[in-house]
């Protein structure tokens, strides 16, 4: 037996590898089906929009005055609301120089301007009497010395001279009063209560409260969509850009009046200049940064998709046939985070807004209308 047990393990081996074999399972093969891909998308609309322009800028006054003193004297009172920042309404009495000087001044000019009217007064009488005097006894035409003709006119050169320093004393009391001419803000003072001016001397400087300007550089590839001409000149009320103007949450309007024809030798840049209508609900502050935009000219027929779906001046939509495909688009511009396209889209586009592992042209999908 131990002579054949090798043979009859061989034997048994085959007689178990041969049933197991022919009892082994069968792979059944089965057709798969290709599930199509769910996609969510925008519904692309053609529409006529502003061009929104982004820029900043910083809160100036529209208008100012420089206090300058145009008399010699000592400077008798100070306004409490000459104080820089402080305000004041229209009318309001900021600085008072002294004026005892100029009241003496006046009243020396009102004495002469009478004894000149008197002055004048007797030498039109006395040239009444020497014409008729004349014609009384004289012969031929009279001399005008003896009409007395030059003494009415220097008595009326008198006379005019006399009044002329009247007006000038008149008008040098009113200087020593600085009166507010609008309302608005104290932007500097620059003398204190006893202090000595004489005439170029500079008290301060104020600055009109009622409206405020702000100069907003233009980038490059915006100035067409402005539609201005960059001339310097004050812009036609009807032609004037709006702008939207925001200081943290709040948000106010304004108007582009001007454009300027000179390129910032900083920037670069071409600006505006816009103006803000003041309120006490607004409380702008002269210095304050603002950002704005600015709704320039009206761009026609062009859709509005979001800019992160523009990639190498192309966008991934779905046609009408639930198709897959990538157009080549024109974007004429972008405004912060859209952007705005032009040619390129067919009528039944819908824009793909999901993200598929693989972007195929062709591939079938499927969406929800919404």
């Amino acid at each position: 037996m131990k002579k054949y047990s090798g043979l009859i393990i061989i034997a048994l081996s085959i007689a178990i590898a041969s049933f197991l074999i022919s009892n082994k399972p069968i792979a059944v093969a089965k057709d798969e089906t290709l599930k199509t891909p769910f996609v969510e998308t925008m519904m692309l609309i053609s529409q006529d929009v502003k061009a929104s322009i982004s820029t900043q800028g910083i809160v100036s006054p529209s208008f100012s005055i420089t206090l300058i003193s145009e008399l010699g004297s000592k400077v008798d009172w100070i306004s409490t609301k000459m104080q820089p920042g402080s305000s004041f309404t229209s009318g309001d009495t900021l600085i008072v120089l002294n004026k005892r000087d100029y009241e003496l001044a006046l009243i020396t000019a009102e004495s002469n301007v009478l004894n000149a009217k008197v002055n004048l007064e007797r030498e039109k009488a006395e040239s009444v009497l020497a014409m008729k005097e004349w014609k009384r006894v004289g012969a031929g035409k009279g001399s005008d010395l003896a009409l007395r003709k030059p003494q009415l006119a220097q008595a009326n050169a008198t006379y005019a001279a006399a009044e002329a320093t009247l007006e000038r004393a008149q008008r040098n009391l009113k200087r020593t009063l600085f009166i507010a001419p609008f309302d608005g803000r104290v932007k500097m003072k620059n003398v204190d209560l006893g202090a000595t001016v004489f005439p170029g001397t500079v008290l301060g400087a104020i600055y009109g409260s009622k409206s405020f300007e702000v100069r907003l550089p233009i980038a490059d590839q915006d100035v067409p969509f402005t539609g201005l001409d960059f001339n310097g000149q004050q812009i036609q009320n009807d032609k004037q850009l709006d702008v939207e103007f925001s200081i943290g949450e709040n948000k106010f309007d304004g108007r582009v009046i001007r454009a300027e024809a000179e390129v910032d030798r900083t920037t670069r840049m071409l600006s505006v200049v816009a103006q803000i209508e003041n309120n006490a609900s607004r409380n702008i502050a002269v210095g304050q940064f603002v950002q704005a935009l600015i709704f320039g000219i009206e761009i026609k027929n062009i859709t509005i998709i979001p800019r992160a779906s523009v990639r190498n001046e192309s966008v991934w939509v779905i046609d009408k046939d639930l198709v897959l495909f990538n157009r080549a688009v024109e974007t004429l511009r972008f405004e912060s985070e859209f952007a705005l396209v032009g040619e390129g889209l067919e009528k039944g586009d819908r824009l793909l807004t999901s993200r598929l592992s693989s972007l195929v042209n062709g591939l079938k999908v499927t969406f929800e209308l919404n």
